[in-house]
């Protein structure tokens, strides 16, 4: 018998549904599952990936709560049959599982709606015990397209790709399953690791939208990641989807062993049979093919693989070996999470914080009209990861009360309240109201902002959104790019000017940013020049400004970036920006501080004057 080890199962959930969460009972047969443990030992199941998934119609923290108790299941299990179970972590674990005659039992998070926006939740997840996460489940969620819903993003925002990034820095491999094939290809774009499908198909043998078209098969394989086979019966039959899509009238087109035979034998074909493996999703579809009924007939689908010729090693690869292989591949960086030692996460931007629930109507109540109104700047956030980090900081030492918001949470009706703007990035086009919807209220936002000359600010995407609403011109695609360590001119005008002065003769600031606005409005004043980009800095009226630099970022800040994934003529290793981003860092921070302190005093006499009224 050739051990098994099988990426999804849904048995978790299923006790939660039809047992009460109860982990009693599972030694004897239950007919009313796939999966018990007499038929995980007839099956020769040797390891197991237990999925924790969580219905949709629970949101935010419920997700969270919801996976917890997922988890505690799955550890209450091994801890009630301990002479049939293990926990395991790690590929020595389970080869030590193998031995031990016990099987090796692991944890994967399916769908990224789990972690409620927060890579904390995604650490503490990782040191329960998960090693993989979903990245959707059938649902788009705020950062990743699923494969069946409406795409939102192209595939991944900044902060999906951060996910990935954190992923492979704590170890949890990054699972395509479920995803957009958009999804699918930024997700392979950014991942260091190998990936896996925990439960997909084959699209070129069944055109359902949750199986892997083959350019991804193959760039899969090529990355040594692992697709493991799925057996719901419509992922495999083209018949059977059909039939489903049609309201299921009548008889099931049969689907069978040799149905997912076809769907091993077409991967092993486009990616490798060293990217080939088996993950039924028993317990989490109702219809199983025939021959394939519950978790005791694993050894029939490879009697079948063996008479059309697959070798034992072959066998023993798409049974157990290629899932191990990629799993060991992320072992060191979860053993130096667990440690301590895998330095630096991604972003601690927190999730919940008393700044994004602060509402417009709470701002505009909380401002007194008399003399001692604590100046208010609204900060609109266009992606978790953009701050504001020392930019918010500054402020409040400046005695600024700041209100940041995050887009996707919903921006104010108007500036009512406030006595400053500040626009942030976030990897968006000021057109890409498909992908970010509250852009059309950040324009209407800008525009008021402008028309009152409120001091503002707007950063990268937002001084683009302030040149676009003003009557400039802004690109569609990317311009000349400057990474690192840029040197940054004021005009004549900006030598004068309460902000750009800051600035001195010139100052390096350090980002990562490509020339988009093209033309400035016809009133605006030009402050800031670079050496490929002309429009670095602009002002319109006396207090509204735009810049396409950055004062938010530091040299720290470019420890956490990666290569370009799309590599440029002019592109320099990261190490290199990052040793000259240091070298620079305290003239940097000085001109970056002395700015926002010019900000600031913009920012008190405007609430003078609105207290003064």
């Amino acid at each position: 018998m050739i051990p098994v080890i099988d990426g999804h199962n849904d048995l978790a959930w299923a006790r939660r549904e039809g047992f009460g969460y109860a982990v009693q009972g599972l030694d004897a047969r239950v007919p009313a599952l796939h999966t018990d443990l007499p038929r995980l030992d007839e099956g020769g199941v040797a390891g197991q990936f237990w999925s924790v998934w969580v219905d949709p119609a629970l949101s935010g923290a419920e997700q969270v709560t919801a996976t917890l108790e997922q988890i505690d299941f799955v550890q209450r299990l091994i801890d009630a049959h301990p002479d049939r179970l293990v926990a395991a972590r790690n590929a020595r674990e389970v080869r030590g599982a193998f031995g031990s005659g016990r099987l090796a039992s692991l944890i994967g998070i399916e769908g990224g709606a789990q972690i409620d926006g927060s890579l904390a939740v995604l650490r503490q997840y990782a040191r329960l015990g998960a090693r993989y996460m979903t990245l959707t489940w059938s649902r788009t969620i705020d950062w990743a397209d699923s494969a069946t819903d409406e795409a939102r993003h192209g595939g991944l925002t900044e902060f999906g790709r951060d996910v990935v990034r954190e992923m492979n820095r704590i170890g949890m491999l990054v699972d395509l399953a479920h995803v957009s094939p958009a999804t699918m290809r930024d997700a392979l774009a950014v991942s260091t690791r190998p990936v896996m499908v925990s439960h997909s198909c084959a699209l070129a043998l069944c055109d359902h939208p949750r199986n892997v078209p083959d350019d991804v098969l193959a760039a899969i394989g090529e990355r040594d990641g692992v697709v493991m086979v799925a057996f719901v019966p419509s992922f495999l039959s083209q018949a059977r989807r059909e039939w489903v899509e049609a309201g299921e009238i009548g008889e099931a087109p049969p689907v069978g062993i040799a149905d997912v035979a076809d769907h091993l034998e077409h991967i092993r074909a486009v990616a490798g049979v060293h990217a080939v493996g088996i993950g039924a999703d028993y317990d989490g579809t109702d219809a199983m093919p025939g021959g394939l009924e519950d978790v005791s007939r694993y050894q029939d689908l490879l009697d079948e693989l063996r008479r059309r010729g697959w070798s034992q090693h072959d066998l023993e690869a798409v049974a157990h070996g290629n899932v191990l292989r990629v799993l060991e591949a992320s072992d060191a960086d979860h053993a130096a999470f667990l440690a301590g030692s895998a330095g630096e996460p991604v972003s601690f931007v927190p999730r919940v914080d008393v700044t994004l629930r602060t509402a417009a109507s709470a701002s505009a109540s909380a401002s007194a009209s008399d003399s001692t109104t604590v100046p208010r700047a609204l900060v609109v956030v266009n992606a978790e990861t953009s701050g504001p980090r020392r930019l918010g900081a500054w402020l409040e030492e400046e005695g600024i009360a700041v209100d940041a918001v995050l887009g996707s949470h919903g921006l104010p009706a108007d500036l009512s309240g406030y006595d400053a703007l500040v626009m942030l990035g976030g990897g968006l086009m000021p057109d890409d109201d498909d992908r970010a919807p509250w852009l059309a209220q950040e324009r209407a936002l800008a525009v008021e902002a402008i028309a009152a000359d409120l001091p503002t600010l707007g950063i990268c995407l937002g001084g683009q959104l302030l040149a676009h609403v003003a009557g400039g011109e802004v690109r569609a695609d990317f311009g000349p790019k400057e990474r690192g360590a840029t040197l940054i001119t004021p005009s004549a005008a900006g030598a004068a000017d309460p902000l750009l002065s800051g600035l001195a003769q010139s100052s390096h600031m350090i980002e990562n940013h490509q020339d988009m606005i093209t033309a400035l409005p016809p009133e605006a004043v030009l402050l800031a020049s670079s050496a490929a980009v002309k429009n670095q800095a602009f002002r319109l009226g006396a207090h509204v400004r735009g810049l396409q630099f950055h004062p938010e970022v530091g040299a720290d800040d470019l420890a956490r970036w990666q290569e370009p994934t799309t590599p440029a003529e002019g592109d320099r290793p990261v190490a290199e920006l990052l040793a000259e981003a240091r070298a620079v860092d305290d003239e940097n921070t000085r001109a970056s501080r002395a700015l926002i302190a010019g900000f600031a005093a913009e920012i008190r006499a405007a609430a003078a004057a609105r207290a003064s009224r």
